[in-house]
């Protein structure tokens, strides 16, 4: 038995060793683990573009979008209505993020987001490390995580000695946000360590020490209180005057170092929704089906164009995936992996004129469905899907519609 413990011991430290060497770096963040109904059910992205791909240390990066939380909201995920805040996903300290914005107001704060509103966002970051990451736009809602938008690829070169995170303060004080306050922070560290150290040291010269004290006040019972000495109370006093000294001195020098400071950001901002026109085209979903042999999304509508120019679908996006027709439109990916389907999307019924209501079926196939693990829909308890549509007129003017409801799978070929 105990060459046989040896042996697979001997396996095991192999097997750590060759994983170690072979492994290689890993970028993406992780969105395709997030089950199907939170991709699809809570905040529907698009348009979301970087104004440029490529920059060097201290230049800045400003992300644009827009996104509109769910009429579909899942019951048993917290509300996006209730607290929620705008951030970017990204590996590692890469960027710093010198101002953000939904409909023009300022997030420092959280805030909330109403269901089935637009709102248009604005992130404005400055690069700080060089290296290529995959940079998402995400929305923290409380109690229930992020909601993570498209990731679009970015390089950042430069020196990152050259990095400048420097600010002018009310008195005119120029700071450096890199270093400003870590002597003090290092020192009030190395204060407490000490003082942890010496009251640690104290009770080290107690003999017996650590399992024959236990085993000893364990037969005490009730009467362990009996080993604690007249000398312990006394150094456990002065431990004690020594932190509640240290507290109020540390207190009042620095209420008399820095009289103004700036308080926590820890209330929230109201954020008005945009004020769009009514769109023309409204739309019920009556059936969903999705083929999983075929990798087919079908949907049956119903559509009523109540415009004065004729309407066509010309794009479904869900779950960060986007399936274009592209008989109404064109898209070029923003890199290779950017999951749009330049043509994998196709209108039965043609498009919706002025006045009509009419009956479509669209067809959204792609192989995207399996590789982004969003066939696990499949096995939702309520099966219910959502989407955004987009409809186009013959001027080129563009209407986002949100469609959803419940989905049957078809196992069949």
């Amino acid at each position: 038995m105990n060459f046989i413990a040896k042996l697979f011991a001997v396996i095991q430290g192999l097997i750590v060793v060759l994983v170690t060497f072979s492994a290689t770096p890993t970028y993406a963040h992780g969105e395709k683990a997030q089950q199907p109904a939170l991709r699809m059910r809570t905040v529907h992205w698009f348009d979301v573009d970087l104004s440029t791909r490529k920059l060097d240390v201290n230049q800045i990066l400003v992300v644009k979008g827009t996104f509109v939380p769910s009429l579909s909201w899942p019951e048993h995920v917290a509300s996006i209505e209730d607290t929620a805040y705008l951030n970017v996903g990204v590996p590692g300290p890469s960027f710093v993020r010198l101002d953000s914005r939904v409909n023009g107001v300022p997030t420092i704060r959280s805030s909330s987001y109403k269901r089935g509103e637009q709102y248009n966002f604005e992130i404005t970051l400055k690069a700080r490390t060089p290296g290529r990451y995959h940079l998402h736009p995400i929305i923290n809602v409380k109690d229930a995580g992020p909601m993570i938008g498209p990731g679009i690829w970015v390089e950042v070169g430069g020196d990152p000695a050259a990095f400048d995170n420097s600010i002018k303060t009310l008195f005119g004080q120029t700071l450096d946000l890199e270093t400003h306050g870590f002597a003090n922070a290092a020192s009030w560290s190395a204060v407490w360590v000490v003082l942890g150290l010496v009251w640690f040291g104290y009770w080290l010269t107690k003999v017996p020490l650590i399992l024959p004290r236990f085993r000893r006040a364990s037969a005490l019972g009730e009467n362990a209180d009996s080993m604690i000495t007249t000398r312990d109370r006394q150094a456990a006093l002065v431990i004690l005057v020594a932190t509640l000294m240290l507290i109020a001195g540390g207190f009042f020098y620095a209420s008399e170092r820095w009289p103004v400071t700036t308080p926590l950001q820890t209330g929230k901002i109201k954020t008005p929704s945009l004020k769009i026109e009514p769109s023309p085209v409204l739309v019920t979903m009556d059936d969903a089906r999705y083929r999983i042999p075929g990798r087919s999304f079908r949907i049956e509508l119903t559509v009523t164009n109540s415009g004065k120019s004729p309407v066509s679908v010309g794009e479904f996006a869900s779950g960060g995936l986007r399936f274009i027709n592209s008989a109404v439109l064109k898209v070029t990916p923003k890199d290779q992996d950017d999951l749009v389907a330049t043509d994998a999307l196709r209108v039965e019924g043609g498009s919706i004129n002025p006045g009509e209501t009419k009956k479509i079926v669209v067809y959204a196939d792609d192989a995207m469905w399996e590789t982004q693990r969003m066939t696990t829909m499949i096995s939702s308890p309520d099966a219910v899907v959502a989407g955004m549509l987009f409809f186009f007129d013959a001027q080129g003017r563009r209407y986002p519609v949100e469609i959803s409801g419940p989905m049957i799978p078809l196992f069949g070929g």
